[in-house]
């Protein structure tokens, strides 16, 4: 009900070509993006070959759908383990998703469309049902499948996890002998953990080693300050962000505060969690610190802009909403078993119709706009609903027109409002925004491509017709491409005619949202 929009999600026009590039090289051959290095091995190894088999839409359900069950069970069993009502773990997983919706600081999300990351957390997820049991064998094995996966989602988990682990060590015990010995049990735990995670972390790590120091600083700087900083730094957060996710930090804290003073029974499943979204927070107190002095030596800050790469503030966007959903439900849940008052009860259904309509109406949100997640971030919006619709079905059609009327090898200038070219076309593209490769050499190729084609569409009403035949076949050959697409308005605003050959609409007198020219 919540993430079950048509595919292609925001990321799934990213990553699921990718991983059909990697089964299949032939596919779009030539792209500058699939050709890159690839980050998350794991999930491309072992997702990758349904598209040789299925089509990318296809893919991405029989992905979401295992994704969520993994998301449910591992819920369900976390929940089961705090707090033991029949079916309570459906109001508290809608409470998260509500929260991690309408709370988030940096953007992240845990339920959506399928990628590498929504594996990911449902390991952490089963690691958190073990820690609540306190079941620490268990813990880092499942945190390192997370690492596998992603490795920044399970990485920043096992440190908060990690935390949680030493606060309670010190809190149980003074002597420093116990705690060394207690350190020892847990490794081969955490051996198979960190082994797991290896799968997950070398891949990126030797993806920038063949690049020199000066390119590698140059990308991460692009990386870090131009395509990502709204994930990356603290600077670039909208401020009614941080107010929302600061205010339900402090009702975390003060719901842990009034658990330790009043339910003892559920106090001790629950501290390890707090510990948890307490750790995460010590993360995200170290990205503001980052971004602090990467804003204070913008673009001479190489270090800072390395480290930042890490999201920082992804763990806690994860952390607290989750925390705050299992123990505040868990409380609402202790009193309905405990007290036999009619009011208590009466408040407890309150509570839960309260939820139950607030995630309705997100609902109905969510559903309101027939696009796919990724055409709705990325095609013209506009105030009149039919004309962001008609845009819609015209960037359907001219994609239809390129996939049944175009050389599977042939390469496409693309209009820079878009992602999902590749998606509904299976042809290459010179550049797109939303994917920026993962190598140093790579995405300062990226940035050379967006200054000379997607900047103009940016700058000038006419956008790349703002060039001259001359100059855009240039650019055709430069790059290797065959076609040009172009929105109609730019063709109309030049107002001089290109004698480019215009395959598409066939008539130049017919009117389209989009104009495709063959070099």
């Amino acid at each position: 009900m919540f993430a079950g929009q048509i595919p292609p999600d925001v990321n799934e026009s990213h990553y699921l070509p990718k991983a059909k590039y990697f089964w299949d090289p032939t596919w779009c051959a030539g792209d500058l993006f699939l050709g890159s290095s690839f980050s998350h091995w794991l999930f491309y190894v072992t997702t990758g070959w349904l598209t040789r088999f299925l089509s990318l839409a296809a893919t991405a359900w029989v992905g979401r759908i295992a994704t969520w069950l993994l998301f449910a069970y591992a819920w369900q069993r976390l929940s089961w383990r705090v707090i033991s009502i029949r079916w309570f773990s459906i109001f508290s997983s809608i409470l998260f998703l509500l929260l991690n919706d309408r709370f988030h600081m940096a953007g992240e999300w845990v339920v959506g469309g399928f990628e590498a990351k929504g594996i990911a957390y449902g390991f952490v997820l089963i690691a958190l049902g073990n820690l609540a049991s306190k079941n620490w064998r268990w813990v880092w094995p499942w945190l390192g499948a997370a690492a596998a996966f992603h490795v920044l989602v399970g990485g920043w988990a096992m440190i908060a996890c990690g935390f949680a682990w030493l606060i309670t060590q010190l809190t149980t015990t003074q002597k420093l002998g116990e705690i060394l010995n207690a350190a020892r049990q847990q490794a081969p735990a955490l051996a198979a953990g960190f082994s797991l995670a290896l799968i997950g972390a070398l891949p990126p790590l030797l993806s920038d080693q063949s690049a020199p120091p000066e390119v590698t600083v140059a990308a991460r700087s692009i990386y870090v300050n131009h395509r990502i900083a709204h994930h990356l730094t603290f600077d670039a957060f909208p401020t009614l962000h941080i107010a929302r996710f600061a205010f339900l930090a402090i009702a975390c804290w003060l719901l842990n505060r009034w658990i330790n003073c009043c339910t003892d029974s559920l106090q001790q499943k629950l501290h390890p969690l707090f510990l948890f979204a307490g750790g995460s927070l010590w993360i995200c107190f170290g990205g503001l610190l980052l971004s602090g002095f990467a804003e204070q030596g913008r673009g001479a800050s190489p270090l800072s802009e390395n480290l930042l790469r890490f999201y920082w503030f992804r763990l806690a966007d994860f952390a607290i909403p989750a925390v705050v959903a299992i123990a505040s439900c868990a409380v609402v849940g202790n009193w309905l078993v405990k007290s036999r008052l009619r009011s208590t009860q009466i408040t407890c259904v309150a509570l839960a119709s309260l939820i139950g309509t607030a995630f309705a109406i997100a609902v109905v949100e969510n559903h309101q706009d027939i696009r796919p997640r990724a055409d709705q971030r990325s095609l013209p919006n506009y105030d009149d609903i039919e004309r962001t619709e008609g845009t819609y079905r015209n960037w359907l059609r001219v994609c239809q027109w390129v996939k049944t009327e175009t050389p599977q090898d042939a390469v496409f200038i693309t209009p820079a409002e878009q992602q999902t070219f590749k998606w509904y076309t299976g042809r290459s593209e010179v550049v797109s925004w939303k994917d920026i490769p993962q190598d140093a050499i790579n995405i300062l190729e990226w940035q050379k491509r967006l200054n000379q084609l997607y900047e103009p569409q940016r700058r000038y009403d006419n956008g790349l017709m703002s060039y001259s035949d001359a100059q855009l076949k240039e650019l055709g050959k430069f790059y290797g491409a065959d076609y040009l697409i172009v929105p109609q308005r730019q063709v109309d605003i030049a107002g001089v005619p290109s004698k480019l050959k215009r395959v598409y609409p066939e008539r130049d007198s017919d009117k389209s949202t989009y104009v495709v020219f063959k070099f």
